[in-house]
């Protein structure tokens, strides 16, 4: 009787393991299909959100490219009012030093003038 309850008891474990494989398998067979549908929706929204993506950048680019036109325009016209600006600045002080100097001797001439008539207004009386 020994033997019979120890061939029952492995007889009973043994088809549990093989129920137990086939529910693990089932499972495993299942796992897989959900991971390849998993991976074809991962594909599809990848899909979608470059052809949605596409356009904007796209646009970004082109908005980019027309930022950078303007700021080159904006940096030349910049560097043009800035060579003017010192144009001016030095014909400004080339004109107001030779001024100092004319004013220096329209003073003095003046300074001389101012002598000479008060001399003779001086003189006359």
């Amino acid at each position: 009787m020994d033997t019979a309850n120890l061939y029952h008891g492995l007889t009973f474990l043994a088809w549990t393991s093989v129920a137990f494989l086939i529910i693990i398998g089932t499972f495993l067979v299942k796992l897989l299909f959900d991971l390849s549908r998993l991976f074809v929706t991962l594909n599809d929204t990848a899909d979608i959100v470059k052809n949605a993506a596409e356009p904007i950048l796209s646009d970004v680019t082109e908005s980019l490219s027309i930022i950078n036109r303007i700021v080159k325009k904006a940096e030349t016209q910049v560097g043009k009012i800035k060579n003017l600006s010192s144009k001016v600045f030095d014909v400004v002080f080339k004109v107001a030093s030779k001024a100092s100097v004319l004013s220096g001797v329209v003073f003095k001439s003046a300074a001389k003038g101012f002598w000479s008539v008060l001399k003779s207004y001086c003189t006359k009386k």
